[in-house]
Order: structure tokens, then C-alpha cells, then sequence
């Protein structure tokens, strides 16, 4: 067989695969004035959170945004899982280390992409209203360096 008639019958055979029944997945368009906000619950009070697709709560990927004000300060914490950040708009300051150190930032900018590995620890302060896309894989956790700045554990 010539290379051209393996590569027409590799193509009829995938094509032929696919089979007119199998259900095709739905389209998910989330445009900016229909995505639900709801209060952080993770985070100290003031900030925001839509989820756009799949559970942050489990295993699988997921994507979030996270709207937060002017001045907006996120304690020193670490994740379980990769941290991957797009910055949509404002400014999110972060810094690494264990202690809040606002002149120690650096200022991530709107469309600035993060990547941290797992239990990076870092802090964060917010310049504008900032809101920030995560898309990696779950279970998403957050866990405070100082436990007195989980907002989950406070009545």
C-alpha cells in the first residue's frame, strides 16, 4: 500500500469511530455579566468567587475567578495542588515566605500568568479591584500559616 492510501484509511477509520450517537458535550460560555458571584468563604471577608467549570472540592480540573477590592490582603498560605494564576484585571502584589511583607511583592500586573508547585507559600495584597482566573486541578485547598487567619474557623 502506497502511504497515501494508509493515511486515507487511518483518517475513514477514525472518522468511522465516531458514531452519530454518542453525545457531544456541552457548550459552557460563561459571558461577564452572567457569571454568579458569591462570598469567598475561604478567604478573609470582601472577596468573591464564581466558579466557571468543574468542583473545585474534587479531584479534576476546574477553573475559578476571584474578585477582590482596592487594598485587599490574602495572609500567608499554601495549596495542596499546583496555584495556576491568570491576572484579568487590577493588580495582585505577591510575595513568598511566611510572613506578610507588602514591599517585599512583586506586582503581577493584568495578564500576568502564575505557576506555583504545591505548598509554595506566598501573600498576597490587591491593587484596584483584582480579579484573578485559577485553572488547575483539584481538590483546591488553602491553608493559613497562622491558623487565626482562616476565616473558616472564625464565628
Amino acid at each position: 500500500m502506497t502511504r497515501a492510501a494508509l493515511w486515507l484509511a487511518s483518517i475513514l477509520l477514525v472518522v468511522g469511530n465516531a458514531r452519530a450517537d454518542q453525545p457531544i458535550a456541552a457548550w459552557n460560555l460563561q459571558e461577564p455579566a452572567t457569571i454568579q458571584w458569591r462570598p469567598a468563604e475561604s478567604l478573609p471577608p470582601g472577596a468573591q468567587v464564581a466558579v466557571l467549570e468543574g468542583d473545585p472540592a474534587k479531584e479534576g480540573f476546574f477553573t475559578m475567578r476571584l474578585k477582590m477590592p482596592d487594598g485587599y490582603r490574602v495572609p500567608a498560605h499554601w495549596h495542596t495542588t499546583q496555584e495556576r494564576v491568570t491576572v484579568l484585571s487590577g493588580t495582585l502584589n505577591l510575595g513568598s515566605g511566611s510572613t506578610f511583607d507588602a514591599a517585599a511583592t512583586k506586582a503581577l500586573r493584568a495578564g500576568t500568568y502564575s505557576s506555583m508547585p504545591p505548598k509554595m507559600v506566598h501573600y498576597g495584597w490587591m491593587t484596584g479591584e483584582t480579579v484573578l482566573q485559577l485553572s488547575t486541578m483539584g481538590p483546591w485547598t488553602i491553608t493559613y500559616v497562622n491558623p487565626a487567619d482562616d476565616p473558616r474557623k472564625k464565628e
